[in-house]
């Protein structure tokens, strides 16, 4: 920013109009004024009146939290006192104890182990629990083990507990345990006594407190972790310091505390050059007071009211940092205007020389004009660009890439283009041009993007002339398509007549033209542009009904009604027998003869395209079935290619010939030919041919191989090779098929049925049943009744 300004400064010095920089600078100063004066007011403002408020509202905010604090704290003592003086009442610790004998009564002796552990837990404050029975012997037990006691000193301590006038009393005494010696302080104990529900007590309970934890509880009162925390008894004495020893602070602080007498309100306390909140109360307990006493420094108190502090002088002063900066920069931009539109102008180009233009405003018209001619220019362009353009979004339109549009937002981009779309109803065509292998064809193969360009420029002229509105599209593969726009009032049967009439034009001038043949398939209409690419696909999917022996012809959408897919259509299935047969021979020129005449056969009686081209999709696999068959991989005879994909993108039959001729026929002849003995595939035909003969003949494997005077091991192998199937099996389905021929078209009985076929009768039966599933006669009659 600091740059950009210092920039802006540098070209504003340059500028020799007198009166201009003075003007600059007295409104500079001003700005300037205007936009800090403001600011350091309401920075200045906020400090001294939100400041000593804020710092009060934490002190007291502070004091809350400690005597919300402490509080906690006596809750916690006087449940502890609570919950350990019912425990005097428990039926282990009454009469009987005085004359319990530890030695011999186990059972008691153990309940008495379970009920301090279970005092141990009731609190976590307690630390440990322990026993003193002054009767039958004294004696201290706590949860791990009990002794008598002999020490004369440690008796007397305890002796002086069972004296004193409470039952339930607080002591700083240390945890007495067996063999332990009183005396050596440090913690606190909470001390009941054990009557038994009679006048002279006999014992006492203490419970002495885990002072780690109580420590822990106490340090809750400072809660900055700063500072110091006491606990003080009766007559001010130490009980409890968050420091072991107490610290020259902790000192300090008793000292003041004494001094100032009852625990009343907080006060501040200086202790080397540190000033300390203190807060101090009293702890009720047992009849006594305790004085619990919390000091914070007050820096912690007050460090969020310092934080805002620097916060708000910061941010004021980055305020007027950031005025100063604004009012500089907004000066520079309010008072340059023309410096700046020339800078746009001038495009980076380096500041307008003064001494050679002293008329800016000239200089800009100049300037105006210059950027007019080229944006006129570049109209131009734009217009030349147009076509292209508006082709593309057809394209994306067509190929389903705009499905995401809604139908307004369609209607936009269409007016953006320049079509009239308002109240239209849309119509599409589609051509589809073949017969480039003609010998009158002006055109030959690889023109077929030419050929498409050619053809899609005529249509869209024709339907110009007839006064429609229409965009051609060229596909690139043979076929185009022309969207439609028609009057949306138009009646239908007018809409008809138009679409026929141009279809019609299309045809013939093509054809006249280009000496092509070429089938025209017309859409329904609608009125919905959504439905632009479904028009399209069904334009496109119509094409395959056209009759594959009429040269031209015009398919409507609106009035087919497929009656193609009803036609006749008989599959040559002896044909296609004939050309495998043919393959596997190796008669390469009697195969495409054969595939020719199959050819003509799908064609004849009308049939459709699409019904020609499964038939040939349907003699393709069989052909790929006889390669695999044959040992051979169709995957890498078409290296790697989809040879159905490749047929069904053919669309004339000459060059669906030619295809089958050179890309199938030769390939596996060649193949053939190279990998198996040619010799022994004529010998096995040979074979076949001799049990079509005369299969009527007891004939077997041994027979035939000595006829044709090979080995039966060799003929039963290149007999499986060649046709997929061993010998018998082939005999048995040739048989079989002579039989049923003879069941289905003869009355003979079924013996001489059974003698024809090479068979005698109970084996005929038996055989016939096992390959077709029914006898010969129930296959008669069934033969009968489907063609009745």
């Amino acid at each position: 920013m600091l740059q950009g300004v210092f920039k802006s400064w540098q070209l504003l010095k340059k500028q020799d109009v007198g009166f201009r920089r003075r003007f600059y600078r007295t409104s500079l100063i001003m700005i300037l004024l205007i936009a800090s004066i403001p600011g350091l007011i309401t920075g200045a403002g906020i400090y001294w009146s939100v400041t000593g408020k804020i710092e009060s509202e934490l002190q007291a905010l502070h004091q809350n939290q400690i005597w919300q604090r402490a509080k906690n704290i006596d809750d916690q003592l006087s449940f502890l006192e609570l919950t350990f003086s019912h425990w005097s009442f428990d039926t282990n610790f009454d009469d009987k104890l005085k004359s319990l004998d530890f030695v011999y009564k186990y059972g008691q002796v153990q309940e008495l182990f379970r009920t301090l552990i279970v005092i141990e837990g009731s609190h976590p404050l307690i630390g440990n629990v322990d026993i003193y029975l002054e009767k039958p012997r004294p004696l201290v037990m706590n949860k791990e083990r009990y002794s008598y006691l002999s020490d004369p000193g440690v008796m007397a301590n305890y002796a002086a507990l069972l004296k004193q006038g409470k039952s339930v009393l607080w002591s700083g005494m240390q945890d007495t345990g067996p063999g332990g010696s009183p005396g050596e302080g440090g913690r606190l104990t909470l001390i009941n006594k054990l009557s038994g529900g009679g006048l002279e007590p006999f014992g006492v309970l203490v419970a002495t407190l885990d002072m780690n934890k109580l420590n822990e509880l106490l340090k809750t009162l400072t809660p900055y972790n700063e500072g110091a925390t006491l606990l003080l008894g009766e007559d001010k004495e130490w009980l409890i310091t968050s420091d072991t020893p107490p610290s020259p602070l902790d000192e300090a602080l008793r000292r003041e505390v004494i001094r100032r007498g009852p625990a009343g309100e907080p006060f501040l306390f200086t202790y080397k050059g540190i000033t300390y909140s203190v807060s101090c109360g009293t702890f009720s307990r047992l009849g006594g007071a305790w004085t619990f006493v919390s000091a914070a420094p007050l820096t912690t108190v007050t460090s969020p009211v310092l934080f805002i502090s620097k916060v708000i002088l910061g941010m004021s002063a980055a305020g007027l940092l950031l005025a100063l900066l604004l009012s500089w920069f907004a000066s520079v931009r309010l008072y340059s205007p023309i410096d700046r539109l020339m800078g746009t102008l001038l495009g980076g180009r380096g500041a307008l020389d003064r001494s050679q233009e002293k008329d800016e405003f000239a200089w800009i018209e100049k300037h105006w004009n210059s950027l007019a001619t080229e944006s006129k220019s570049l109209r131009e362009i734009l217009d030349r660009q147009m076509p292209l353009v508006r082709e593309s979004f057809l394209l994306q339109l067509v190929q389903g890439y705009l499905f995401s549009l809604n139908e307004a937002e369609i209607r936009e981009r269409f007016y953006h283009f320049g079509w009239e779309a308002g109240d239209v109803q849309f119509a599409v065509m589609m051509l589809r041009m073949r017969g480039l292998s003609r010998v009158e064809a002006k055109f030959a193969s690889g023109d077929e993007e030419l050929v498409t360009f050619a053809a899609t420029n005529i249509a869209g002229e024709l339907a110009a002339n007839q006064g429609l509105q229409a965009e051609a599209l060229n596909f690139h593969d043979m076929s185009g398509g022309i969207l439609l726009m028609l009057p949306g009032q138009a009646a239908a049967k007018k809409v008809q007549t138009d679409l026929q009439l141009l279809a019609r034009t299309i045809l013939e001038e093509v054809e006249r033209n280009l000496k092509l043949q070429v089938t025209v398939s017309i859409s329904r209409t609608s009125n919905q542009m959504k439905q632009i690419p479904y028009l399209f696909e069904e334009a496109r999917h119509a094409l395959g009904y056209r009759d594959l022996l009429d040269e031209s012809q015009i398919i409507d959408d609106g009035q087919f009604e497929r009656v193609g897919t009803q036609r006749e259509f008989t599959y040559p299935f002896s044909l296609e027998k004939e050309i495998v047969h043919s393959i596997r021979m190796g008669s390469e020129e009697e195969a495409v003869t054969l595939i020719r005449q199959f050819l003509d056969d799908l064609s004849a009686g009308g049939a459709t395209e699409l019904m020609v081209h499964q038939g040939m999709l349907q003699l393709l696999g069989t052909i790929l079935h006889a390669m695999l068959e044959s040992g051979l991989n169709p995957v890498q005879l078409f290296d790697g290619a989809n040879p159905f994909g490749q047929l069904s993108d053919l669309k004339d039959s000459e060059d669906i010939l030619k295809w089958f001729q050179f890309k199938v026929v030769g390939v596996f002849v060649y193949e053939l030919i190279s990998k198996q003995d040619f010799h022994l595939k004529q010998m096995v035909e040979k074979v076949i041919l001799y049990l079509k003969e005369r299969y009527m003949t007891d004939l077997s494997l041994d027979a035939c191989a000595e006829h044709f005077g090979t080995s039966p091991f060799t003929l039963s192998r290149a007999f499986k090779q060649v046709t997929g199937i061993n010998f018998i099996d082939y005999l048995t389905s040739i048989r079989m098929d002579a039989a049923k021929e003879l069941l289905r078209s003869t009355d003979y009985k079924i013996n001489d049925i059974a003698e024809k076929s090479g068979y005698q009768q109970t084996y005929f039966n038996r055989i016939f049943k096992k390959y077709e599933g029914v006898t010969p006669g129930q296959y008669r009659e069934m033969s009968r009744e489907s063609s009745k």
